[in-house]
């Protein structure tokens, strides 16, 4: 059975001939069928609505949102309310993942208010995501430097928010280079080792993507149990694809710990001993024949007439 992808949003004329091709490709027919929402000038929240509707109901496995007016991590907050908390955009192309710690605000706001617990807190869930969505189960990732100049200084006052948390972060077993100079980090030939780059704000994110590629961003919202993925018109088709291998990965990482397998031995913590297998014989109580409640006691042994 095919998975459902949901189209949300509102094409204009221009860009409707341009969609209408992507979507009648013979290879995207044998991948999923496609369920369009506000196609009919229906508004862009009632169409995500509808859409979210869909997928809880399960008649939906995955979304894809053409550009929205109002930007699509406000609606989806307008929406969804407090569940929509952990949503954490991921800016994707071919060559490099991306997000930010502060978001969207002003770079001086960034710089000011970031701390330790809020680039750990996002590098963890930049690494979820890594593993759930994209199924690198052991995901490298690369944090911007908040100052260049102190981006190397361990020790003394120049040691930053930065490399605080990713001392922490690598006692987590989490693979975390940092803080690095964005600039040096792009022009490196083996940037690739690095599956993915945390930067302080959204716009170096977006400065950044085009010194690794041509094509046009895609964006993943991740954090959510919805598989949500965005970007321009030009890029639907690529955006649909995206939402197919989210899906399929989710599926593949999360199964395994649906019904684990039970352990084959259990800890016994009154004696510290550990019983494997432990298989009671049929007809055999163990508590009635401890040395306990066993009665040792005997009666007299009756004399015979003849000792009498």
């Amino acid at each position: 059975m095919l998975p459902n992808i949901a189209i949300v949003g509102n094409a204009p004329k221009d860009k409707c001939e341009l969609l209408n091709n992507m979507l009648a490709e013979e290879e995207l027919a044998e991948l999923c069928n496609i369920i369009l929402y506000g196609a009919d000038g229906q508004p862009e929240k009632e169409a995500l609505v509808d859409a979210l509707q869909d997928w809880r109901s399960g008649r939906v496995q995955g979304i894809v949102c053409l550009p929205f007016t109002g930007g699509l991590l406000n609606v989806l907050k307008e929406c969804l309310g407090e569940e929509a908390t952990p949503a954490l955009p991921m800016y994707v192309n071919v060559n490099m993942k991306m997000a930010s710690v502060m978001g969207d605000v002003e770079a001086a706001e960034a710089m000011t208010n970031v701390t330790k617990e809020a680039i750990v807190t996002r590098i963890e869930q930049v690494t979820d995501a890594m593993k759930r969505d994209f199924f690198i189960l052991n995901p490298r990732i690369a944090v911007a430097a908040i100052n260049v100049e102190k981006a190397n200084d361990v020790e003394g006052e120049g040691k930053d928010v930065v490399t605080e948390a990713v001392e922490e972060l690598s006692q987590k077993d989490i693979s975390i280079l940092g803080p690095v100079d964005t600039a040096k980090f792009f022009d490196l030939e083996n940037r690739g080792i690095y599956d993915a780059l945390v930067e302080i704000y959204d716009a170096q994110c977006m400065e950044n993507h085009v010194k690794t590629t041509d094509e046009d961003t895609l964006t993943i919202i991740s954090g959510l149990h919805i598989p949500i993925v965005t970007g321009q018109y030009e890029a639907t088709l690529r955006a649909i694809f995206m939402a197919l291998d989210i899906v399929r990965n989710r599926n593949n990482y999360e199964t395994p710990f649906a019904n684990p397998l039970q352990k084959l031995y259990k800890e016994r913590k009154e004696d510290g001993e550990k019983a494997r297998f432990t298989v009671k014989k049929k007809g055999f109580n163990p508590a009635e024949h401890r040395r306990e409640n066993v009665n040792y006691t005997t009666s007299a042994t009756p004399k015979s007439s003849e000792q009498a």
